[in-house]
C-alpha cells in the first residue's frame, strides 16, 4: 500500500543544531539530538555503543502529523568512535512520505468492532494502527472483504467511528480457558475506508505522540 517517496529537496529547518527527530539504523528507530552541523557533516546523540560502523547507512526522520520528511545519510564515524554520538556526511536531498505510507504504531489499546450488517459489537485488541488501518486481535467472525466499523478511542482524542475493510485474516492457537472463549481468536487487518480529514488528523496526533513515547529522547 505504500507510495514512494517524493523528493522534497533539503528542507532548511530541519537540519540544525537541537532538532529532534529519529535515527533509523539496522531497521530501528532511535530518538536523537543534532549536537554539530558544518558543511559537510551531522553530528547527533546516540545511545548505543558498538553501531552503527562507518559506511552504513542510516536515515534521518522528521515526522509532523501528516507525515515524514527523510533525510538518507552515510555514517562518516560511529560511537565506537565517538562515544554517545554518530557523525553522518551532511544530506543533499529530503524525501517526503505521508504518515498514511509509512508509519504504524503498536498500541496496547482496545476497540469495538462490528460487521456494518449488523448490530453486535466485539471487543479487539488493537495491535497498531496507521492513518491507512488497523491490525486487530479479535473474536469477532468476519470473513475477508467484510465492510466493518472500528469504534476507536485514542488518549486525548473524540471517539471515532471508522469504515473499514478486512484485507487479511489469520486465526491463531487460543489458550484460554474454554469458559472465557465464545470463538476462535484471529487476526484481523483492516483497511481504512474513507476516512473523515478530522479523524485522519486525531489519528496523526496519536501516531505522533506515540513516536515520541516509543522513542524518548536519549
Amino acid at each position: 500500500m505504500s507510495e514512494p517517496y517524493e523528493d522534497a529537496g533539503v528542507g532548511p529547518d530541519h537540519i540544525r543544531v537541537g532538532a529532534e527527530c529519529l535515527l533509523s539504523v539496522m531497521q530501528q528507530h532511535f530518538m536523537v539530538e543534532i549536537t554539530e552541523v558544518d558543511a559537510d557533516t551531522v553530528t547527533t546523540t546516540f545511545p548505543a555503543r558498538d553501531y552503527p560502523v562507518e559506511g552504513m547507512t542510516a536515515d534521518l526522520e522528521f515526522h509532523d502529523r501528516l507525515g515524514i520528511d527523510l533525510y538518507r545519510c552515510e555514517v562518516v564515524a560511529g560511537p565506537r568512535k565517538r562515544p554517545g554520538a554518530v557523525v553522518l556526511r551532511r544530506p543533499k536531498t529530503c524525501a517526503r512520505a505521508r504518515h498514511r505510507d509509512a508509519c504504524r504504531v503498536p498500541t496496547d489499546l482496545t476497540v469495538q468492532v462490528r460487521d456494518r450488517n449488523h448490530v453486535r459489537r466485539y471487543d479487539a485488541a488493537l495491535l497498531n494502527l496507521s492513518l491507512g488501518g488497523a491490525l486487530l486481535s479479535s473474536e469477532a467472525p468476519f470473513e475477508l472483504e467484510s465492510q466493518i466499523e472500528l469504534t476507536v478511542s485514542l488518549p486525548a482524542e473524540p471517539t471515532h467511528e471508522i469504515p473499514a475493510r478486512v484485507i487479511h485474516l489469520t486465526e491463531i492457537a487460543d489458550r484460554r480457558p474454554k469458559a472465557l472463549s465464545s470463538g476462535p481468536e484471529r487476526i484481523i487487518g483492516a483497511c481504512f475506508l474513507d476516512l473523515d480529514p478530522a479523524v485522519a488528523e486525531s489519528i496523526s496526533r496519536y501516531i505522533w505522540r506515540r513516536l515520541q513515547e516509543l522513542y524518548p529522547p536519549s
